[in-house]
Protein backbone atom coordinates (compact mmCIF):
# COMPACT_ATOMS: atom_id res chain seq x y z
CA UNK A 1 0.00 0.00 0.00
CA UNK A 2 1.41 3.18 -1.09
CA UNK A 3 1.62 5.94 1.48
CA UNK A 4 -0.73 8.71 1.13
CA UNK A 5 0.79 12.22 0.17
CA UNK A 6 2.37 14.76 3.18
CA UNK A 7 0.22 17.92 3.13
CA UNK A 8 3.67 19.91 2.00
CA UNK A 9 3.19 17.75 -1.15
CA UNK A 10 -0.36 18.72 -1.94
CA UNK A 11 -0.45 22.58 -3.67
CA UNK A 12 -3.09 24.30 -5.12
CA UNK A 13 -3.23 23.97 -9.13
CA UNK A 14 -1.02 26.67 -10.68
CA UNK A 15 -3.11 29.53 -11.20
CA UNK A 16 -3.60 30.60 -15.07
CA UNK A 17 -3.78 33.66 -16.61
CA UNK A 18 -7.20 32.69 -17.43
CA UNK A 19 -8.73 33.51 -13.93
CA UNK A 20 -7.56 36.96 -14.14
CA UNK A 21 -10.13 39.43 -15.34
CA UNK A 22 -9.50 40.43 -19.41
CA UNK A 23 -11.04 42.69 -21.80
CA UNK A 24 -12.64 41.36 -24.77
CA UNK A 25 -11.44 42.92 -27.91
CA UNK A 26 -15.41 43.52 -28.55
CA UNK A 27 -15.47 45.45 -25.52
CA UNK A 28 -15.87 49.21 -25.97
CA UNK A 29 -12.85 51.31 -25.08
CA UNK A 30 -13.17 55.41 -24.68
CA UNK A 31 -12.49 57.38 -27.74
CA UNK A 32 -9.39 59.31 -27.35
CA UNK A 33 -9.57 62.96 -28.59
CA UNK A 34 -9.75 66.74 -29.03
CA UNK A 35 -13.10 68.19 -27.00
CA UNK A 36 -14.53 70.75 -29.29
CA UNK A 37 -13.56 74.32 -27.26
CA UNK A 38 -16.39 76.65 -25.89
CA UNK A 39 -15.03 79.21 -27.90
CA UNK A 40 -16.04 76.57 -31.20
CA UNK A 41 -19.11 75.61 -29.92
CA UNK A 42 -19.93 79.17 -29.31
CA UNK A 43 -18.73 79.95 -33.04
CA UNK A 44 -20.90 77.57 -34.20
CA UNK A 45 -24.07 78.16 -32.99
CA UNK A 46 -24.22 81.96 -34.03
CA UNK A 47 -25.24 80.10 -36.96
CA UNK A 48 -28.52 78.38 -36.29
CA UNK A 49 -29.59 81.46 -33.97
CA UNK A 50 -29.13 83.73 -36.46
CA UNK A 51 -31.77 81.84 -38.72
CA UNK A 52 -33.75 81.87 -35.51
CA UNK A 53 -33.53 85.74 -35.32
CA UNK A 54 -34.30 86.54 -38.73
CA UNK A 55 -37.39 84.06 -38.46
CA UNK A 56 -38.41 85.80 -35.61
CA UNK A 57 -38.22 89.37 -37.27
CA UNK A 58 -40.57 88.24 -40.23
CA UNK A 59 -42.81 87.15 -37.86
CA UNK A 60 -42.78 89.66 -35.48
CA UNK A 61 -42.50 92.85 -37.30
CA UNK A 62 -45.04 95.05 -36.84
CA UNK A 63 -44.92 97.06 -40.46
CA UNK A 64 -45.26 95.44 -43.90
CA UNK A 65 -42.52 97.65 -44.82
CA UNK A 66 -39.95 96.11 -42.94
CA UNK A 67 -40.34 93.44 -45.53
CA UNK A 68 -38.73 96.14 -48.16
CA UNK A 69 -35.82 97.70 -47.60
CA UNK A 70 -32.25 97.78 -49.46
CA UNK A 71 -31.21 94.35 -48.20
CA UNK A 72 -34.15 92.53 -49.90
CA UNK A 73 -33.07 93.81 -53.53
CA UNK A 74 -30.79 91.27 -54.75
CA UNK A 75 -28.94 93.68 -56.11
CA UNK A 76 -28.09 95.49 -53.12
CA UNK A 77 -23.99 96.16 -53.48
CA UNK A 78 -22.73 93.84 -50.36
CA UNK A 79 -24.36 91.41 -52.50
CA UNK A 80 -23.01 92.05 -56.19
CA UNK A 81 -19.23 92.82 -54.57
CA UNK A 82 -18.85 90.67 -52.09
CA UNK A 83 -21.71 87.74 -51.91
CA UNK A 84 -21.63 86.94 -55.49
CA UNK A 85 -18.03 86.38 -55.34
CA UNK A 86 -18.13 84.54 -51.32
CA UNK A 87 -15.44 82.26 -52.03
CA UNK A 88 -12.82 83.92 -53.51
CA UNK A 89 -13.35 86.55 -51.07
CA UNK A 90 -12.95 83.58 -48.14
CA UNK A 91 -9.81 82.40 -49.71
CA UNK A 92 -8.39 85.38 -49.96
CA UNK A 93 -8.06 86.44 -46.32
CA UNK A 94 -7.74 83.04 -45.30
CA UNK A 95 -4.52 83.16 -47.44
CA UNK A 96 -3.58 86.62 -46.09
CA UNK A 97 -4.16 84.79 -42.24
CA UNK A 98 -1.55 82.37 -43.29
CA UNK A 99 1.40 84.37 -42.81
CA UNK A 100 0.63 84.38 -39.09
CA UNK A 101 1.67 80.50 -38.94
CA UNK A 102 4.72 78.74 -38.65
CA UNK A 103 6.16 77.95 -42.50
CA UNK A 104 5.91 73.85 -41.05
CA UNK A 105 1.95 74.59 -40.63
CA UNK A 106 1.15 76.69 -43.63
CA UNK A 107 1.16 73.42 -46.25
CA UNK A 108 -1.32 71.20 -44.08
CA UNK A 109 -3.70 74.93 -43.39
CA UNK A 110 -4.05 74.79 -47.21
CA UNK A 111 -4.78 71.10 -47.84
CA UNK A 112 -8.09 71.79 -45.12
CA UNK A 113 -8.17 74.53 -47.20
CA UNK A 114 -8.91 72.74 -50.40
CA UNK A 115 -11.40 70.22 -48.57
CA UNK A 116 -13.42 73.05 -47.75
CA UNK A 117 -12.97 74.28 -51.84
CA UNK A 118 -13.95 70.93 -52.56
CA UNK A 119 -16.99 70.66 -50.54
CA UNK A 120 -18.47 74.46 -52.12
CA UNK A 121 -17.89 73.34 -55.93
CA UNK A 122 -19.76 69.37 -54.97
CA UNK A 123 -22.79 71.84 -53.68
CA UNK A 124 -22.36 75.31 -55.14
CA UNK A 125 -20.68 74.66 -58.78
CA UNK A 126 -21.05 72.64 -61.80
CA UNK A 127 -18.49 70.16 -61.97
CA UNK A 128 -17.28 67.14 -64.39
CA UNK A 129 -20.08 64.62 -63.03
CA UNK A 130 -22.18 67.20 -63.74
CA UNK A 131 -24.64 69.63 -62.17
CA UNK A 132 -24.40 70.85 -58.41
CA UNK A 133 -25.82 69.12 -55.44
CA UNK A 134 -28.13 72.36 -54.99
CA UNK A 135 -29.70 71.87 -58.53
CA UNK A 136 -29.88 68.00 -58.34
CA UNK A 137 -31.58 68.25 -55.12
CA UNK A 138 -34.17 70.96 -56.85
CA UNK A 139 -34.71 69.03 -59.87
CA UNK A 140 -35.46 65.38 -57.80
CA UNK A 141 -37.84 67.09 -55.19
CA UNK A 142 -39.74 67.97 -58.58
CA UNK A 143 -38.46 71.38 -59.87
CA UNK A 144 -37.88 72.33 -63.51
CA UNK A 145 -36.43 75.12 -65.55
CA UNK A 146 -40.25 77.19 -67.26
CA UNK A 147 -38.78 78.62 -70.35
CA UNK A 148 -41.21 80.67 -72.57
CA UNK A 149 -40.31 80.27 -76.16
CA UNK A 150 -41.01 78.96 -79.39
CA UNK A 151 -39.91 75.41 -80.10
CA UNK A 152 -36.96 74.83 -83.20
CA UNK A 153 -38.00 72.39 -86.00
CA UNK A 154 -35.96 69.45 -84.61
CA UNK A 155 -37.46 70.57 -80.77
CA UNK A 156 -40.92 69.69 -82.58
CA UNK A 157 -39.66 66.60 -84.08
CA UNK A 158 -38.17 64.99 -80.71
CA UNK A 159 -41.63 66.26 -78.73
CA UNK A 160 -39.80 68.79 -77.44
CA UNK A 161 -37.06 71.21 -75.59
CA UNK A 162 -34.15 69.81 -74.04
CA UNK A 163 -34.09 69.38 -70.42
CA UNK A 164 -32.42 72.01 -68.47
CA UNK A 165 -30.33 70.71 -65.43
CA UNK A 166 -29.07 73.54 -64.03
CA UNK A 167 -30.21 76.88 -62.28
CA UNK A 168 -27.34 78.87 -64.51
CA UNK A 169 -28.30 77.32 -67.78
CA UNK A 170 -32.18 77.81 -66.67
CA UNK A 171 -31.39 81.59 -66.48
CA UNK A 172 -29.39 81.36 -69.20
CA UNK A 173 -31.62 80.41 -71.17
CA UNK A 174 -34.75 82.85 -69.82
CA UNK A 175 -36.45 80.84 -68.26
CA UNK A 176 -37.46 80.57 -64.10
CA UNK A 177 -36.33 77.88 -61.86
CA UNK A 178 -39.53 76.48 -60.13
CA UNK A 179 -41.66 73.77 -58.25
CA UNK A 180 -39.02 72.28 -56.38
CA UNK A 181 -36.53 72.29 -53.04
CA UNK A 182 -34.27 75.32 -53.68
CA UNK A 183 -31.74 74.75 -50.63
CA UNK A 184 -30.22 78.13 -50.10
CA UNK A 185 -27.11 78.59 -51.51
CA UNK A 186 -26.60 82.27 -49.76
CA UNK A 187 -26.90 80.20 -46.07
CA UNK A 188 -24.97 77.15 -47.30
CA UNK A 189 -21.90 79.61 -48.40
CA UNK A 190 -22.01 82.31 -45.88
CA UNK A 191 -22.55 79.15 -42.87
CA UNK A 192 -19.60 77.32 -44.62
CA UNK A 193 -17.36 80.04 -45.49
CA UNK A 194 -17.78 81.74 -41.82
CA UNK A 195 -17.20 77.67 -40.11
CA UNK A 196 -14.19 77.54 -42.23
CA UNK A 197 -12.75 80.74 -41.32
CA UNK A 198 -13.81 80.37 -37.46
CA UNK A 199 -11.82 76.87 -37.31
CA UNK A 200 -8.61 77.90 -38.41
CA UNK A 201 -8.03 81.63 -36.79
CA UNK A 202 -9.80 80.84 -33.52
CA UNK A 203 -6.86 78.59 -32.10
CA UNK A 204 -4.52 81.54 -33.49
CA UNK A 205 -6.41 84.93 -32.09
CA UNK A 206 -6.94 82.76 -28.54
CA UNK A 207 -3.06 82.81 -28.09
CA UNK A 208 -2.16 85.87 -29.42
CA UNK A 209 -5.15 87.89 -30.17
CA UNK A 210 -6.46 90.02 -33.50
CA UNK A 211 -2.80 90.93 -35.12
CA UNK A 212 -2.01 91.42 -38.23
CA UNK A 213 -3.67 92.57 -41.48
CA UNK A 214 -4.78 89.13 -41.96
CA UNK A 215 -6.65 88.21 -38.95
CA UNK A 216 -8.30 92.13 -38.73
CA UNK A 217 -9.38 90.61 -42.44
CA UNK A 218 -11.04 87.53 -41.31
CA UNK A 219 -13.02 89.51 -38.77
CA UNK A 220 -14.31 91.98 -40.97
CA UNK A 221 -15.44 89.15 -43.91
CA UNK A 222 -16.79 87.14 -40.55
CA UNK A 223 -18.81 90.16 -39.42
CA UNK A 224 -19.83 90.71 -42.96
CA UNK A 225 -20.75 87.38 -43.79
CA UNK A 226 -23.15 86.98 -40.67
CA UNK A 227 -24.99 90.41 -41.80
CA UNK A 228 -25.71 89.15 -45.12
CA UNK A 229 -26.78 85.76 -43.31
CA UNK A 230 -29.21 87.38 -41.66
CA UNK A 231 -30.64 89.47 -44.39
CA UNK A 232 -30.75 85.85 -46.12
CA UNK A 233 -33.47 84.81 -43.21
CA UNK A 234 -35.24 87.60 -43.37
CA UNK A 235 -35.98 88.63 -46.66
CA UNK A 236 -35.67 85.20 -48.81
CA UNK A 237 -36.14 81.42 -48.80
CA UNK A 238 -38.38 79.84 -47.27
CA UNK A 239 -37.81 78.50 -43.62
CA UNK A 240 -37.11 75.13 -44.39
CA UNK A 241 -34.92 76.03 -47.61
CA UNK A 242 -32.54 78.10 -45.58
CA UNK A 243 -32.39 75.28 -43.03
CA UNK A 244 -31.20 72.71 -45.46
CA UNK A 245 -28.32 75.33 -46.62
CA UNK A 246 -27.59 75.20 -42.90
CA UNK A 247 -27.31 71.77 -42.31
CA UNK A 248 -25.45 70.65 -45.69
CA UNK A 249 -22.77 73.83 -44.46
CA UNK A 250 -22.37 72.43 -41.19
CA UNK A 251 -22.13 68.59 -42.47
CA UNK A 252 -18.82 69.60 -43.65
CA UNK A 253 -17.93 71.42 -40.76
CA UNK A 254 -18.86 68.77 -38.42
CA UNK A 255 -17.34 65.57 -40.15
CA UNK A 256 -13.67 67.45 -40.32
CA UNK A 257 -13.46 69.85 -37.63
CA UNK A 258 -15.92 68.37 -35.04
CA UNK A 259 -15.25 64.73 -35.42
CA UNK A 260 -11.87 63.65 -37.90
CA UNK A 261 -9.60 66.33 -36.61
CA UNK A 262 -10.51 65.69 -32.81
CA UNK A 263 -11.01 61.91 -32.85
CA UNK A 264 -8.52 60.22 -35.63
CA UNK A 265 -4.79 60.69 -34.69
CA UNK A 266 -3.80 59.78 -38.67
CA UNK A 267 -6.27 62.22 -39.84
CA UNK A 268 -4.39 64.98 -37.38
CA UNK A 269 -1.24 63.82 -38.72
CA UNK A 270 -1.63 64.21 -42.53
CA UNK A 271 -3.61 67.52 -42.19
CA UNK A 272 -2.60 68.90 -38.63
CA UNK A 273 -4.86 70.89 -36.94
CA UNK A 274 -5.47 74.69 -37.25
CA UNK A 275 -2.90 77.03 -35.15
CA UNK A 276 0.49 78.46 -34.70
Amino acid sequence: MEPLPSSSAISDPPSSTDDKPTFSLLQSRPLSGIPLTTCELLAVSIYPLTLLLAQAFQLLSPSPSAAHSYFSQKRNLPNLLFVKYGWFWTTLVFFLHLSRLRHSSRSKAVLRWGIATAWWILVTQQWFLGPPLTDRAFLITGGRCEVVQELTKEELVTGGAKMIWTAAACKMSGGKWRGGHDLSGHVFLLTHASLFLWSEVLPVVKKSGWRGMGSKAVGVLLGLWWWMGLMTGVYFHTWGEKVTGLIVAMVQWGALYGWALKMIPSVRMALGVPGL
